[in-house]
């Protein structure tokens, strides 16, 4: 099991790092040897103190800034180097991770951390079986302190898996300097996202944030959902990836199967946010005809929904999901065990939340 988690975690996040044979730079058909005289050797000893600086990050990076001044040819030699790298070291950091992670979650998940979860789980699915009878101060009252007691029992933290192994800090160090410098490379090539894919700190915080969730060993069926979600990801916008990141997490901590993001209702629930920011409502009636009910607006994005979530007076997509949490009605729809996929939009301060089945 722990073998089959390590290979759907590296499955989902190996793909942020582009292989050297999809990539193709030809600097506008220059190399090196294309540059003066006196451009040679300015970038023969800025490649010599690069090389010679290999534990100061910082200097590397003023170097390089320096060797994009000298153009194309200097910054694709550059960005092959490091791109070599990273493939070499982002794998290597990626097992060192996963390896720590998994002994800090075996030592954790006990016989009896596992009956409590299981405990918790059971009292705060109960709220959501109480229907329309269920109030905010029930949440508030039951649901918070289960929540935040199964945050503690379920997600490991960083510190936790850092403290496992002392390679850790400075293996993380060094991916994110090689991370910041090969974007630095990137920007002096003006290239396309199909010509190098992104890859930096958030790509690698979500490694991180992914393989800590799922130390304690989840269900193969929520890994295989989030593995889905890690590569569908890539076409809905980076704020809407987060939020609904955020609410799986409250299904995944109360013991239910994460959603599958669905890019059309995503679609539908922006529409519906940035009519609501635009046209100055909010309400699941739309004063547009055409887009009427969350129904329609499902079907106008090429999908089904049966439950629809509004928030307003926020741009951050946790600030909404908390919301609901604390809200009888979106509280029930966003823990709906027959909830499969989600989307979520946002427009301004508006979110739309829709859950299909």
């Amino acid at each position: 099991m722990l073998q089959r988690i390590t290979q759907l975690i590296l499955c989902a996040l190996t793909s942020l790092v582009v292989s050297t044979d999809a990539l193709s730079i030809d600097a506008q058909g220059k190399d090196i040897n294309s540059l003066s005289e006196r451009d040679k050797i300015r970038a023969s000893t800025l490649f010599k103190d690069y090389e010679k600086h290999k534990e100061n990050h910082r200097k590397r990076t003023e170097i390089i800034r320096q060797m994009m001044d000298l153009g194309r040819p200097v910054a694709k030699k550059m960005f092959d180097i490091l791109d070599r790298e990273i493939r070499k070291k982002w794998p290597l950091y990626q097992e060192e991770f996963t390896n720590s992670a998994k002994k800090t979650g075996i030592k954790k998940n006990t016989v009896n951390v596992r009956n409590e979860i299981a405990a918790l789980q059971i009292k705060v699915q109960s709220l959501r079986s109480m229907g329309k009878g269920l109030t905010k101060e029930q949440i508030i009252r039951t649901g918070d302190p289960a929540l935040k007691r199964l945050q503690k029992l379920k997600v490991i933290e960083m510190k936790e898996i850092f403290a496992v192994s002392s390679m850790l800090t400075k293996q993380r160090q060094e991916i994110i300097a090689l991370a910041g410098q090969r974007a630095i490379c990137i920007d002096r090539l003006v290239l396309r996202e199909d010509e190098a894919e992104t890859f930096g700190f958030k790509e690698i915080s979500a490694y991180e944030k992914l393989t800590a969730s799922l130390a304690l060993g989840p269900p193969l069926e929520h890994l295989q959902i989030l593995n889905l979600n890690a590569k569908i990801n890539r076409v809905v916008p980076p704020e809407e990836v987060a939020a609904i990141q955020d609410m799986n997490q409250y299904r995944i901590l109360i013991g239910l199967r994460p959603c599958l993001l669905d890019p059309r209702l995503c679609l539908a629930s922006r529409e519906h946010s940035k009519d609501m920011e635009e046209k100055k409502f909010f309400s699941h009636t739309s004063p547009i005809e055409r887009k009427k009910t969350p129904w329609i607006r499902a079907k106008l994005a090429g999908t089904t929904a049966n439950a629809e979530n509004i928030f307003k007076g926020n741009k951050e997509g946790h600030a909404a999901n908390r919301s609901w949490w604390h809200s009888p009605g979106h509280h029930i729809n966003m823990l709906s065990p027959n909830a499969k996929r989600v989307g979520m939009g946002v427009q301004g301060k508006h979110w739309t939340q829709m859950f299909g089945p």
